[in-house]
């Protein structure tokens, strides 16, 4: 093997053995300094004499012979002068530099240096991290927009249904029946009978004691058909002259007490005819109350009674107008409990003048009981089931 084998073998061996060394950064504010530069300060000393402790080691480990020991050691000196007399150049030209401007491209490849090291050389981890945090505000925004539609929307169900729980509790409609006192028209009259009597409860009505559950409102065709188109006793006689039902019971009182017996008792519907004699000098008014039971009907019938001092005044409305009875002066009225129903029947002199001896009056208020066939009707179907 020849000696120039053996020096290049200990050259390379002596740089795989060298450790390799980390770059070093310095960064000033009026220059930018790479590896070369730090190199360069090292002098030629230091690194001609790495190299050749480098090198010489792999030289003698090569080469055994006297001679060749000698040649490589001249060799090594050449190049270590060469090294030195670079090293000086470098720090002539370095010290050439050092009064020079800054480089623009040298400040910003420095900052982008400084960046990409304060992020922890991870560059690409910061800005994922950045863009999935733009997105989470995103959401969130999107999250607080659907949070206050879906709020908005319910104030709005919330404002529609107390709206219409509003609008069912002062119309008071339905099957089963008015929950809420309807106010009577302005103007309207006052007047109580003179004479009230409340007729005792009758076993007969007792099949239909209690209203049957699913039972419908009053129907106006049975209830006021051809038997019940005129009224007759002992020679007088009465004739319908209007009719009317209404599943709203307050809408036919005055008085609040009156009002809040009927929604107590459960008023599903009621209704109302008007009669006047051949002669138009008597008429009567009809009125029927279809409530919940027996005893709640007995309630109503009180609440009616202008006498009883625990109950606030009221009374029926005057169905019929252009006549003075029944709107003001005298009058009288009688009220029976048929099982869960309540009949008021109501007379009076089309003038309102009072009857003084004359029972005509009396005699029509018997008659206007007729009026109420159909509940007699109810009672014979009753007692057939």
């Amino acid at each position: 093997m020849s000696k120039s084998d053996h020096t290049g073998r200990g050259r390379r061996r002596a740089r795989r053995d060298a450790p390799t060394r980390a770059p070093r950064e310095r960064y000033e504010a009026d220059d930018v300094r790479t590896d070369s530069d730090f190199d360069a300060d090292a002098g030629p000393s230091r690194r001609g004499g790495r190299s050749t402790a480098s090198r010489g080691g792999g030289v003698a480990t090569a080469a055994r012979p006297d001679t060749e020991e000698a040649e490589s050691e001249g060799a090594r000196g050449g190049r270590s002068a060469g090294r030195g007399r670079r090293g000086g150049a470098g720090q002539s030209r370095r010290g050439g530099r050092s009064g020079s401007p800054v480089d623009p491209v040298a400040k910003f490849s420095a900052s982008a240096l400084r960046r990409v090291s304060v992020l922890g050389d991870r560059p690409s981890q910061v800005v994922y991290n950045l863009a999935e945090q733009s997105t989470r505000t995103y959401g969130t925004r999107i999250l607080a927009i659907l949070l206050v539609l879906c709020l908005t929307a319910l104030v709005a169900l919330l404002g529609v249904l107390t709206y219409q729980l509003a609008t069912d509790t002062v119309e008071g409609t339905g099957s089963g029946g008015s929950s809420a006192i309807v106010a009577p028209p302005e103007g309207h009259s006052t007047l109580v009978p003179e004479l009230y009597q409340a007729q005792p409860q009758d076993d007969a009505f007792e099949p239909i004691a209690e209203r049957p559950e699913g039972a419908g409102p009053i129907p106006e065709d049975d209830l006021f058909g051809s038997d019940t188109e005129e009224l007759e006793l002992d020679g007088q006689k009465l004739v319908r002259d209007q009719s009317q039902t209404t599943d709203t019971c307050t809408s036919m009182v005055w008085g609040e007490g009156v009002a809040e017996s009927l929604v107590e008792g459960e008023c599903t519907s009621a209704a109302s005819a008007v009669y006047l004699d051949s002669d138009t000098e008597y008429i009567a008014q009809f009125n029927l109350f279809d409530l919940s039971s027996q005893d709640s009907a007995a309630s109503v019938a009180e609440a009616l009674n202008p006498d009883e001092a625990s109950t606030a005044p009221g009374f029926l409305l005057p169905q019929k107008g252009g006549v003075d009875g029944l709107h003001k002066d005298y009058s009288q009225a009688t009220a029976q409990v048929m099982g869960h129903y309540l009949a008021v029947y109501w007379v009076a002199r089309t003038d309102g003048a009072e009857p003084g001896d004359d029972d005509t009056l009396s005699t029509l208020n018997v008659a206007a009981m007729n009026a109420s066939t159909w509940v007699y009707r109810q009672v014979g179907e009753a007692e057939q089931k």
